[in-house]
């Protein structure tokens, strides 16, 4: 079942079929007005990279409707080792510089893993 949920990417992403070591890192940034549009197509340039690395599982972008220039990005790992290991590959990229850049302030940068109830 995960090997069907990461070909057909993110549109099938739900709790249940996550595996129980799922990681979720969460970012919400604030990127200069005139750059919110830029940023939220950098994500579209980034995405094909995150999907490359092991263990990512899916991407969910939001941008805030009451603040200008903030934006959301909750992403999906099959555990936090592999969140850690990506993120180090993917900030030495010309890529990753580019869309790091445009953040001006990260506001919260949390990783979390799954429990159980």
């Amino acid at each position: 079942m995960l090997d069907s949920l990461k070909d057909q990417g993110q549109d099938l992403l739900t709790l249940e079929s996550l595996p129980k070591s799922t990681a979720i890192e969460i970012a919400i940034v604030e990127c200069a007005s005139e750059d919110s549009e830029k940023y939220h197509k950098m994500r579209k340039v980034m995405l094909p990279l995150l999907q490359k690395e092991k263990g990512f599982l899916a991407w969910r972008a939001f941008q805030s409707k009451t603040r200008e220039g903030i934006m959301l990005d909750l992403l999906y790992w099959e555990n936090v080792e592999d969140c850690h290991k990506a993120g180090e590959n993917i900030q030495s990229t010309e890529i990753g510089k580019e869309f790091f850049a445009l953040m001006k302030q990260t506001l919260v940068f949390e990783m979390f893993e799954r429990q159980s109830l």
